[in-house]
């Protein structure tokens, strides 16, 4: 977790113990718990259906991820067949994934202008009838074709799912009703020290839904160098590290 969230996170529960031991809100009791189990009630609905929608949609694209990143792969080695070809290959995918590392973005090619499948289709059309032979030869040249639509479906796929997020009436939903739970354990008024901390605890729950449901919505769940990992995890198979190391052993 960011150092950012772990200074909310604390600021939060600070601000609420603060609120439970020094707030007095004089409410009946009978009123204070049917609002807070009509709150708890409406926040574990809303929250748990955005939440399973939006989990849904992380395994999603990681799937999609390493769907793209095993074909990418696949066309690099498998053109190994023709070096002149891998060697062409092997600079386009470079290209493509040096941009991830730096822009530390691992949707950087889907949202900003890039030429990768159109290169990868030259290339292709650049191979001489001996080559063709020589692929064709082996039956992957047809699987190579596929590679390349898969790659473009690839890329509508994660604009898609990448646009899956909540909008912002959903938001105000989650928001009110955290809120109203939040505000409504206040209004249990107690004179015991366990409940007051219990209160707190239930509070704090409450606020971590709304962040993980948020992390999962904005996908910073990911973590700030996921998007650095997949591209070195590529480049290192652009540049033979695994043969490399294997040598040297």
């Amino acid at each position: 977790m960011r150092t950012f969230h772990i200074f909310l996170i604390l600021g939060f529960i600070v601000l609420y113990s603060a609120f439970i031991f020094f707030i007095d809100i004089p409410i009946e009791l009978a009123v204070a718990s049917e609002l807070t189990v009509a709150s708890v009630f409406f926040f574990a609905l809303f929250s748990g259906f955005f939440i399973a929608r939006q989990n849904d949609r992380y395994s999603k694209i990681v799937d999609i991820i390493s769907e793209r990143d095993g074909l990418y792969s696949y066309l690099y080695r498998v053109f190994g067949m023709v070096p002149r070809m891998q060697n062409d290959i092997r600079e386009i995918i470079r290209k493509h994934y040096s941009k991830v590392l730096t822009s530390n973005n691992w949707a950087y090619n889907e949202f900003n202008p890039s030429t990768t499948i159109t290169d990868l289709t030259k290339s292709m059309s650049s191979l001489t009838k001996e080559e063709r032979d020589n692929i064709d030869g082996h039956s992957p040249f047809d699987g190579i074709w596929d590679a390349i639509l898969q790659l473009q479906q690839n890329r509508k796929k994660i604009i898609a799912t990448y646009n899956e997020r909540l909008v912002l009436f959903q938001w105000i939903l989650v928001y009110v009703f955290a809120f109203l739970v939040i505000i409504s354990f206040g209004f249990l008024q107690t004179e015991l020290l366990l409940a007051d901390m219990l209160k707190i605890i239930f509070g704090t729950a409450v606020f971590l839904v709304v962040v993980l449901l948020k992390q999962l919505n904005d996908l910073s769940i990911f973590g700030k160098d996921f998007s650095r990992h997949i591209a070195r995890d590529v480049i290192r198979i652009l540049d033979e590290a695994d043969a490399k190391e294997s040598d040297r052993n």
